[in-house]
């Protein structure tokens, strides 16, 4: 991992080289384009979040144009999966795999389903990295953001090491905290209001061909790698973890290596359903009216796994409940978001044989702080 020497070019964010690379990426500017036509300076607090999130998008790319050299002349550096303006996209009608999305980021996706973004991709003789940039001087979403990636891509790539090139700026707090298959680059702030002036209102959409035509530089769609299905991998977890008994939750199903990957997936996996009125009895409190209780075992945090009860309710939405010693913690779930894909799935698989009663919940709580990560 010592090859991977950060440049004064990029430590010092100097992009007078790869300026004009700039302005054929596609950017989410509509939010912005109000606020740099302002004549006022200063940005208000509401706006913030739109300004940061699009100087954000500028930096990922100002890096990716710095990567793409820095790949040419590192001769450790066997492979890199060009992206933006630079690949040939040619795979927009593929369902699974690594391919390039409509933004023309790298994805992996199962069944046309987004399963991971990663900002760049390349590969040396026994390792693959994966590449974070951020301008947040708070790095604790990030590094938990990469739990998910390092375990698919561990999946996709298991005969490789999977390593991790993570870009931050500096004052980044919190840097000690990541894992030890990362490796860290600092860079300058980008204070260059006057180029994201330029993006907004002169990016160009045609007329692009890029110089990186060496046989390292490859399209997405051509790594060839393990397939990940993403439901039909849920699907088979929640059968085989009853396998030998319908009604038995094999607990040391989950403590092998493979389903600690899926943890850091999925988050959690799910192991029955429960009766409204079963569920009722453990949480009295609840007023909604229920259509179906889904049960898993949830992966809280680094030391600790729970169960977690989702509840689809009859009026459509989804919520999170937890019991704990202290209180009932009921969370909605986003409407778009990966759970309620999952819970439209799981829905197919209820069957009688797949409930669960308190007593045998009771005692799959007790037997999951057997569970590591």
């Amino acid at each position: 991992m010592q090859q991977l020497k950060i440049t004064e070019e990029i430590k010092n964010l100097d992009i007078s080289r790869i300026e004009k690379n700039l302005f054929f990426y596609k950017y989410s500017s509509k939010n912005i384009k109000p606020l740099l036509k302002s004549e006022t300076q200063k940005i208000s607090i509401e706006n913030m979040a739109a300004y940061n999130s699009f100087k954000g998008e500028v930096y990922e790319n100002i890096i990716y144009e710095f990567l793409l050299d820095y790949a040419l002349n590192n001769e450790s550096i066997t492979q890199f999966i060009l992206k933006g303006p630079h690949q040939n996209r040619i795979d927009k009608f593929y369902k699974t795999g690594l391919m390039i999305d409509r933004s023309l980021q790298i994805v992996y996706k199962s069944n046309y389903k987004d399963i991971s973004e990663f900002d760049a991709l390349f590969f040396t003789e026994d390792a693959l990295y994966f590449v974070e940039m951020s301008t947040s001087k708070k790095t604790v979403s990030l590094n938990k953001r990469l739990e998910k990636k390092y375990a698919l891509l561990k999946l996709l790539f298991p005969n490789l090491h999977i390593r991790a090139l993570i870009v931050l700026t500096e004052g980044s707090i919190g840097i000690k905290r990541f894992p030890s298959y990362c490796t860290i680059w600092i860079t300058k702030d980008l204070e260059n209001d006057e180029l994201l002036k330029k993006l907004v209102f002169n990016r160009k959409k045609t007329g692009f061909k890029t110089k990186y035509k060496d046989k390292k530089f490859i399209e997405a769609y051509t790594v060839k790698h393990s397939k990940f299905i993403y439901f039909q991998t849920l699907e088979w977890i929640f059968k085989r973890c009853r396998k030998k008994n319908q009604s038995f939750i094999n607990i040391d199903f989950f403590k092998t290596k493979r389903l600690s990957l899926y943890f850091d997936i999925y988050t959690k996996l799910y192991i029955g359903f429960m009766k409204n009125e079963e569920f009722l009895s453990l949480v009295p409190s609840y007023s909604e009216y229920i259509e179906n209780v889904f049960i898993t075992i949830e992966k809280i945090n680094s030391k600790e796994f729970d169960i977690v009860y989702y509840v689809k309710n009859q009026n459509g939405k989804l919520k999170r409940v937890r019991l704990t010693k202290k209180e009932v913690s009921i969370k909605e779930k986003e409407l778009d978001g990966f759970t309620n894909a999952e819970v439209r799935f799981m829905k197919y698989l209820i069957e009688d044989k797949f409930y669960l009663q308190k007593n045998q919940i009771r005692a799959v709580k007790e037997k999951i702080k057997e569970l590591r990560v």
